[in-house]
Protein backbone atom coordinates (compact mmCIF):
# COMPACT_ATOMS: atom_id res chain seq x y z
CA UNK A 1 0.00 0.00 0.00
CA UNK A 2 2.56 2.53 0.73
CA UNK A 3 6.38 2.48 -0.29
CA UNK A 4 9.47 2.63 2.44
CA UNK A 5 9.78 5.31 4.81
CA UNK A 6 12.47 6.16 7.20
CA UNK A 7 11.45 5.67 10.93
CA UNK A 8 9.33 7.98 12.54
CA UNK A 9 10.05 10.10 14.89
CA UNK A 10 7.28 12.70 15.92
CA UNK A 11 3.47 12.73 15.28
CA UNK A 12 3.73 15.64 12.51
CA UNK A 13 5.94 13.10 10.61
CA UNK A 14 2.88 10.58 10.47
CA UNK A 15 0.32 12.84 9.86
CA UNK A 16 2.01 14.50 7.12
CA UNK A 17 2.31 10.91 5.46
CA UNK A 18 -0.91 10.78 6.36
CA UNK A 19 -2.13 13.92 4.40
CA UNK A 20 -0.04 12.72 1.47
CA UNK A 21 -1.40 9.57 0.85
CA UNK A 22 -5.30 10.33 1.85
CA UNK A 23 -5.77 11.86 -1.71
CA UNK A 24 -4.73 8.17 -3.30
CA UNK A 25 -6.46 5.77 -1.30
CA UNK A 26 -9.72 5.05 -2.49
CA UNK A 27 -12.27 2.83 0.36
CA UNK A 28 -13.12 -0.17 -1.35
CA UNK A 29 -16.51 -1.42 0.62
CA UNK A 30 -16.64 -5.07 1.95
CA UNK A 31 -20.42 -6.32 1.02
CA UNK A 32 -20.29 -9.07 4.12
CA UNK A 33 -18.53 -6.61 6.66
CA UNK A 34 -20.20 -4.74 9.77
CA UNK A 35 -17.95 -1.58 10.11
CA UNK A 36 -18.86 0.98 12.34
CA UNK A 37 -15.18 3.54 12.79
CA UNK A 38 -17.43 6.41 14.40
CA UNK A 39 -17.88 3.79 17.20
CA UNK A 40 -14.35 2.26 17.05
CA UNK A 41 -13.50 6.44 17.16
CA UNK A 42 -15.38 7.07 20.33
CA UNK A 43 -13.98 4.03 22.13
CA UNK A 44 -10.10 4.80 21.35
CA UNK A 45 -10.82 8.58 22.50
CA UNK A 46 -12.02 7.33 26.06
CA UNK A 47 -8.94 4.92 26.15
CA UNK A 48 -6.41 7.41 25.15
CA UNK A 49 -8.11 9.77 27.75
CA UNK A 50 -8.59 7.21 30.70
CA UNK A 51 -5.53 5.57 30.45
CA UNK A 52 -1.85 6.72 30.48
CA UNK A 53 0.58 5.74 27.63
CA UNK A 54 3.67 6.12 29.53
CA UNK A 55 3.02 3.45 31.88
CA UNK A 56 3.96 -0.11 30.71
CA UNK A 57 0.30 -1.52 33.15
CA UNK A 58 -1.83 1.26 31.62
CA UNK A 59 -1.00 0.53 28.10
CA UNK A 60 -1.39 -2.82 28.64
CA UNK A 61 -5.04 -1.95 30.48
CA UNK A 62 -5.68 -0.06 27.06
CA UNK A 63 -4.72 -2.96 23.98
CA UNK A 64 -7.08 -5.07 26.64
CA UNK A 65 -10.08 -2.87 26.63
CA UNK A 66 -9.76 -1.73 22.96
CA UNK A 67 -9.02 -5.45 21.64
CA UNK A 68 -12.38 -6.59 21.46
CA UNK A 69 -13.81 -3.38 20.34
CA UNK A 70 -11.78 -3.19 17.43
CA UNK A 71 -13.14 -6.89 16.68
CA UNK A 72 -16.55 -6.41 17.04
CA UNK A 73 -16.93 -2.69 15.63
CA UNK A 74 -14.61 -4.04 12.57
CA UNK A 75 -16.51 -7.16 12.18
CA UNK A 76 -14.83 -8.75 8.64
CA UNK A 77 -14.10 -11.84 7.35
CA UNK A 78 -10.84 -13.56 8.34
CA UNK A 79 -9.82 -13.31 5.03
CA UNK A 80 -10.42 -9.94 4.37
CA UNK A 81 -8.36 -9.29 8.02
CA UNK A 82 -5.30 -11.31 5.95
CA UNK A 83 -4.93 -8.49 3.77
CA UNK A 84 -1.98 -6.31 4.20
CA UNK A 85 -4.09 -2.83 2.97
CA UNK A 86 -6.83 -3.48 5.10
CA UNK A 87 -4.42 -2.59 8.43
CA UNK A 88 -2.34 -0.10 7.18
CA UNK A 89 -5.48 1.89 6.04
CA UNK A 90 -7.02 1.52 9.42
CA UNK A 91 -3.80 2.37 11.19
CA UNK A 92 -2.29 4.94 9.18
CA UNK A 93 -5.34 6.73 7.61
CA UNK A 94 -8.00 6.21 9.84
CA UNK A 95 -6.54 6.15 13.44
CA UNK A 96 -2.50 7.41 13.08
CA UNK A 97 -2.62 9.57 16.04
CA UNK A 98 -4.02 6.37 18.21
CA UNK A 99 -1.42 4.41 17.48
CA UNK A 100 1.38 6.97 17.71
CA UNK A 101 0.23 7.64 21.26
CA UNK A 102 0.07 3.56 22.15
CA UNK A 103 3.61 3.77 20.24
CA UNK A 104 5.68 6.51 20.03
CA UNK A 105 8.79 6.04 22.33
CA UNK A 106 7.71 2.59 23.59
CA UNK A 107 8.27 0.66 20.14
CA UNK A 108 8.61 0.29 16.50
CA UNK A 109 6.36 3.00 15.49
CA UNK A 110 6.61 2.73 11.91
CA UNK A 111 6.13 -1.42 12.16
CA UNK A 112 2.84 -0.60 13.74
CA UNK A 113 1.23 1.43 11.19
CA UNK A 114 2.89 -0.10 8.13
CA UNK A 115 3.22 -3.69 9.40
CA UNK A 116 2.54 -6.31 6.67
CA UNK A 117 1.51 -8.81 9.28
CA UNK A 118 4.59 -11.23 8.46
CA UNK A 119 3.77 -11.84 12.49
CA UNK A 120 0.56 -10.45 13.56
CA UNK A 121 2.44 -8.58 16.01
CA UNK A 122 3.30 -6.02 13.40
CA UNK A 123 0.64 -3.82 12.45
CA UNK A 124 -0.96 -2.20 15.94
CA UNK A 125 -4.57 -2.42 14.40
CA UNK A 126 -4.26 -5.77 13.42
CA UNK A 127 -2.56 -6.80 16.53
CA UNK A 128 -5.75 -5.79 18.74
CA UNK A 129 -8.22 -7.29 15.86
CA UNK A 130 -6.38 -11.04 15.23
CA UNK A 131 -5.92 -11.03 19.11
CA UNK A 132 -9.71 -10.68 19.95
CA UNK A 133 -10.38 -12.89 16.83
CA UNK A 134 -7.82 -15.89 18.44
CA UNK A 135 -8.92 -15.70 21.92
CA UNK A 136 -12.59 -14.52 21.59
CA UNK A 137 -14.73 -17.49 23.43
CA UNK A 138 -17.57 -18.35 20.78
CA UNK A 139 -19.42 -20.43 22.68
CA UNK A 140 -19.91 -18.54 25.87
CA UNK A 141 -19.86 -15.15 24.01
CA UNK A 142 -17.24 -13.85 26.10
CA UNK A 143 -13.60 -12.22 25.61
CA UNK A 144 -12.23 -13.38 29.06
CA UNK A 145 -9.30 -15.11 26.81
CA UNK A 146 -7.99 -11.64 25.11
CA UNK A 147 -8.26 -9.58 28.20
CA UNK A 148 -5.93 -12.19 29.87
CA UNK A 149 -3.51 -12.08 26.87
CA UNK A 150 -3.33 -8.20 26.54
CA UNK A 151 -3.02 -7.56 30.14
CA UNK A 152 0.34 -9.58 30.01
CA UNK A 153 2.07 -8.24 27.29
CA UNK A 154 4.80 -10.86 27.20
CA UNK A 155 1.89 -13.54 26.75
CA UNK A 156 0.73 -10.91 23.59
CA UNK A 157 3.58 -10.26 22.16
CA UNK A 158 5.01 -14.14 21.86
CA UNK A 159 1.35 -15.59 20.74
CA UNK A 160 1.03 -12.88 18.18
CA UNK A 161 4.80 -13.42 16.62
CA UNK A 162 4.72 -17.56 17.26
CA UNK A 163 4.38 -20.13 14.84
CA UNK A 164 0.54 -21.17 16.04
CA UNK A 165 -0.70 -17.62 15.96
CA UNK A 166 -3.77 -17.96 13.64
CA UNK A 167 -4.56 -21.71 15.22
CA UNK A 168 -7.16 -20.69 17.89
CA UNK A 169 -6.65 -23.98 19.37
CA UNK A 170 -3.14 -23.29 20.61
CA UNK A 171 -3.54 -20.25 21.17
CA UNK A 172 -6.54 -20.53 23.68
CA UNK A 173 -4.58 -23.47 25.29
CA UNK A 174 -1.46 -21.18 25.91
CA UNK A 175 -3.01 -17.87 27.39
CA UNK A 176 -5.16 -20.13 29.70
CA UNK A 177 -2.00 -22.33 30.76
CA UNK A 178 0.47 -19.54 30.69
CA UNK A 179 -1.42 -15.76 31.66
CA UNK A 180 -0.22 -16.13 35.21
CA UNK A 181 3.33 -17.70 34.69
CA UNK A 182 6.67 -15.31 35.12
CA UNK A 183 7.62 -13.54 31.83
CA UNK A 184 10.81 -16.07 32.14
CA UNK A 185 8.11 -18.94 32.31
CA UNK A 186 6.23 -17.64 29.60
CA UNK A 187 9.55 -17.47 27.37
CA UNK A 188 10.89 -21.16 27.85
CA UNK A 189 7.76 -22.63 27.78
CA UNK A 190 6.79 -20.89 24.25
CA UNK A 191 10.00 -22.14 23.17
CA UNK A 192 9.84 -25.45 23.75
CA UNK A 193 6.04 -25.50 22.37
CA UNK A 194 7.04 -23.79 19.38
CA UNK A 195 9.76 -26.27 18.63
CA UNK A 196 7.16 -29.36 19.28
CA UNK A 197 4.30 -27.72 17.23
CA UNK A 198 6.79 -28.16 14.13
CA UNK A 199 6.54 -32.11 14.61
CA UNK A 200 2.28 -31.63 14.73
CA UNK A 201 -0.55 -30.62 12.05
CA UNK A 202 -1.97 -28.42 14.18
CA UNK A 203 -5.65 -27.90 12.58
CA UNK A 204 -5.97 -31.68 13.72
CA UNK A 205 -5.54 -31.57 16.99
CA UNK A 206 -7.83 -29.70 19.76
CA UNK A 207 -7.80 -27.31 22.56
CA UNK A 208 -7.06 -30.04 25.13
CA UNK A 209 -4.68 -31.79 23.25
CA UNK A 210 -2.29 -28.21 23.49
CA UNK A 211 -3.48 -28.01 27.16
CA UNK A 212 -2.54 -31.65 27.97
CA UNK A 213 1.14 -30.60 25.95
CA UNK A 214 1.79 -27.39 27.71
CA UNK A 215 1.03 -28.80 31.30
CA UNK A 216 4.01 -31.81 29.76
CA UNK A 217 6.22 -28.91 29.23
CA UNK A 218 5.26 -27.01 32.31
CA UNK A 219 5.89 -29.36 34.59
CA UNK A 220 9.46 -30.47 32.37
CA UNK A 221 10.41 -26.51 32.74
CA UNK A 222 9.41 -26.35 36.17
CA UNK A 223 10.53 -29.09 38.29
Amino acid sequence: MVEEHDEFTSREEVRSLRDDLEAHVEYDPVPEANIDVDALNEAIERATTVFNPDIDTQRSAMDSVLSPLVHQYYEIPPRVAGQIGVWQYLALVEFPDYVVTRWLGHGDLKEKLLGEQNDLYSNQMARLWWGAHLTYDREADHYYGTHKMFNKQRIANYVLDSEFNRCRPAVLAFVGKLHSESGTTIGTVGRRFNQSLSTYQMDSRSRQDFEDQLDRILDFVTT
